[in-house]
C-alpha cells in the first residue's frame, strides 16, 4: 500500500516512470495527504503566518487541474490517477530540502544576529529545483505521449505559473 512513496523517490532520479505507480485510491489519498502536509508546513516556513496553511490545498487544486487538463487535451484522462501520484509523491520528495533550508533560514532569523543564507544552500535549491522541472517533464512525457523536450517545455510552464499564481501574486496582495 505504500509502495508509491518508494516508487516515486526512484522516480525523482529517473529509474521508474509513472506506469509504475500503482492506480489505487488508497495510495492517491495518501498522496493527496502527505503533498498538502508538505507543501503546507513549507508555505508556514516561507511566510511565517498560519494562513499560509491554505498554501497547501491551493497548490493540490493548482497541481490536481493542470494535470487533468493536459491529460484531457491529450485525450489520455484515464492515466490522471497515476499521473498525479507521480507528480504529487515526486513534488514532496523535493520539497524536503525546501523545509530543511526554510527551517534553517527562519531559526538564524530569529537569532540576534541573523546570519545570510550560505552560497551552498541557495545552489541546493537551485539544483531542486532544475530537478523537479526535470522530474515532472519525464512524468509529462510518459503520460502526454510526447517527446522530453515537449514534457520539459510544459513541466516550466507549470512551475512559472504556481510561482506566479500561488506565490508572487499573493504574496504582494497580502502584505
Amino acid at each position: 500500500m505504500l509502495d508509491w512513496i518508494a516508487t516515486t523517490f526512484w522516480m525523482v532520479f529517473g529509474r521508474t516512470g509513472p506506469r509504475d505507480v500503482a492506480s489505487s485510491r488508497a495510495a492517491l489519498a495518501q498522496g493527496v495527504w502527505v503533498y498538502t502536509c508538505v507543501s503546507s508546513v513549507d508555505a508556514v516556513l516561507v511566510f511565517h503566518r498560519p494562513a499560509a496553511m491554505m498554501f497547501g490545498l491551493a497548490d493540490l487544486a493548482y497541481t490536481s487541474v493542470v494535470v487533468a487538463v493536459g491529460l484531457s487535451v491529450r485525450r489520455r484522462l484515464h492515466r490522471l490517477p497515476q499521473t498525479l501520484l507521480a507528480i504529487l509523491g515526486v513534488g514532496s520528495w523535493l520539497t524536503l530540502p525546501s523545509i530543511l533550508v526554510n527551517g534553517w533560514v527562519m531559526l538564524t532569523r530569529a537569532a540576534e544576529t541573523p546570519a545570510p543564507v550560505p552560497i551552498g544552500l541557495q545552489s541546493l535549491l537551485a539544483g531542486v529545483l532544475v530537478l523537479s522541472i526535470w522530474a515532472i517533464g519525464r512524468i509529462l512525457r510518459d503520460a502526454l505521449d510526447v517527446d522530453l523536450y515537449t514534457g520539459i517545455t510544459v513541466s516550466m510552464t507549470y512551475v512559472l505559473l504556481e510561482y506566479g499564481l500561488l506565490i508572487a501574486i499573493p504574496a504582494r496582495l497580502f502584505t
